[in-house]
């Protein structure tokens, strides 16, 4: 007899990426530059030509709290354990020997450097998983933040710190070649720059410094406006660029020979830009954000601002509602605390698609842009309708919003909000009426709506116009409606409220 396959692995939709820095790598093979990003624990891997997932990693045996890359494997941190992986799915070796958890990890040649919350430092050679030596630091004098290794500084990693001081190590000899003094703030980025011997230093302040490591002096200084520094890269392709990322999602794009600003992209995540990677002699930057969203944006335009090539994201907020969408199970449409609706494919991740966020003036804010935060945005969906009959001809999905009397329509075929706000005269100057629950006829043409009130209202799914009330002048029930629900030949309309009673209604108006 075989096993039952209903506790089988599933699939996970709607994961892109989290907190954890993106990482990117070059495979010769492919002739492809790939990305990889965290969700939780377990890793993907995209592709940049078209930004199609290529895996999905194995689970992990909880949260992934670092991720490093190389030419030959991706690295993971899971607590005090770290995986090397082969081709995104494969686990090659396996690292034990921390006693707290992981938070850094840094490939450098033969040897994998790991920094734990304790701020021991430990080097492992790869391919045996023999720990070659470790380093202990103490948390109240040098607590590690971040580290690089500096170009043609051989054998050589830098340290920044909490406490903002910098200390160059040579692990071979396990010698401290040299401290630098910092700027008395906690040092949150290091990224070595494309000058040898600079390295730009990001700290909690919002100072962006580049320091010439040799001579131990600062070439100048440039201040983030929105704070803390989180990330930073730069361009290779000849053009003077530094990107910086931030944690209200903007980014910064800084020209280093006249040290000003030179563009900047405002609202690029809805979250704090936590990875952020040029990609190698090539005019494209790769950003990842907490708000579950991937982005590849290409700087092209004549006053070399970059504009969004590539998207790959998801609900940045956790979802209020998930159903599945007609009758075949390969369409699945979810609300999203964040206020938006999408559509999720259970058989490929290329058909996900937004239907944008609900929006009290849809237009204005199209116009806008979605680099623009939408004052008149509105609240969550908290329950809909869907009827596939119509939907090549008109919207034929209604939403209800978190305290809100408005129903919306939104259009599945074209993957956007609809024109109408249904809402009955009679209720216009009232803000107290909220919609409590929504029907989609079968036929695809009426949406019945129950209120908090009690009433019962039906609209044309066409043309958004009132056609009917259901009950009396004070409503179908004594309170809240509760349900909805209308036979396939309309007929009938049935309604539930939390008086206790299921009232039957004839279809057309007053007869009950």
């Amino acid at each position: 007899m075989g096993h039952s396959k209903i506790f089988l692995k599933n699939r996970a939709l709607g994961y892109v990426s989290n907190h954890i820095p993106l990482v990117t790598r070059y495979i010769k093979r492919r002739k492809e530059n790939l990305i990889v990003t965290c969700v939780g624990n377990s890793f993907h891997t995209y592709g940049c030509s078209h930004f199609t997932l290529l895996s999905v990693s194995g689970t992990h045996p909880g949260e992934i709290t670092s991720l490093a890359g190389d030419a030959y494997h991706i690295y993971t941190a899971c607590g005090k354990e770290i995986y090397a992986w082969r081709r995104g799915t494969e686990i090659k070796h396996i690292y034990k020997g921390h006693d707290c958890t992981v938070h850094t990890l840094l490939p450098f040649g033969q040897h994998l450097i790991s920094v734990d919350e304790n701020s021991n430092v430990k080097v492992w050679n790869i391919k045996t998983e023999e720990l070659v030596f470790e380093l202990t630091f103490n948390n109240n004098h040098f607590k590690i933040t971040t580290l690089i290794h500096p170009f043609t500084y051989m054998n050589k990693i830098l340290f920044g710190s909490e406490q903002g001081q910098l200390q160059l190590w040579n692990l071979k000899v396990l010698k401290l070649i040299y401290t630098f003094n910092g700027w008395n703030t906690p040092v949150t980025a290091l990224e070595q720059a494309p000058a040898i011997d600079v390295a730009a230093i990001g700290l909690s302040d919002g100072r962006i410094i580049l320091h010439n490591l040799k001579v131990d002096e600062t070439i100048f200084e440039l201040v983030q406006d929105w704070g803390c520094v989180i990330s930073i890269s730069f361009r290779t392709d000849e053009y003077p660029i530094m990107a910086t990322g931030s944690i209200e999602g903007h980014i910064v794009f800084w020209n280093l020979e006249q040290r000003k600003v030179e563009s900047q992209l405002l609202k690029a995540h809805f979250g704090a830009v936590t990875g952020l990677k040029y990609l190698p002699n090539e005019p494209l930057l790769v950003s990842s954000s907490p708000d579950n969203s991937l982005k590849l944006w290409i700087f092209d335009l004549a006053d070399g601002a970059g504009r969004l090539l590539r998207i790959r994201e998801a609900h940045s907020e956790p979802p209020t509602l998930i159903r599945f969408y007609g009758n075949k199970g390969d369409n699945i449409l979810t609300a999203g605390s964040d206020s938006s609706l999408r559509k999720f494919s259970t058989i490929t991740e290329i058909l996900n698609k937004s239907l944008g966020r609900a929006s009290f003036n849809r237009k204005a804010a199209k116009k806008r842009g979605r680099l623009v935060e939408d004052p008149l945005l509105m609240p969550p969906i908290t329950d809909f309708a869907t009827e596939i009959t119509r939907e090549k001809e008109w919207d034929n999905v209604a939403a209800i919003h978190s305290g809100l009397g408005t129903v919306t329509t939104w259009s599945f075929d074209k993957s956007r909000m609809g024109e109408y706000k249904l809402l009955p005269e009679k209720f216009k100057s009232n803000r107290n009426i909220v919609a409590t629950s929504v029907c989609i006829t079968k036929c695809g043409n009426f949406v019945v709506i129950g209120y908090n009130n009690g009433h019962v209202e039906r609209f044309n799914m066409q043309s958004g116009l009132h056609r009917a009330s259901y009950g009396t002048d004070k409503g179908a029930h004594q309170g809240p409606v509760r349900g909805v629900m209308v036979e396939s030949l309309n007929q009938i309309v049935i309604t539930a409220g939390r008086d206790a009673f299921i009232k039957f209604w004839s279809f057309k108006p007053k007869n009950r």
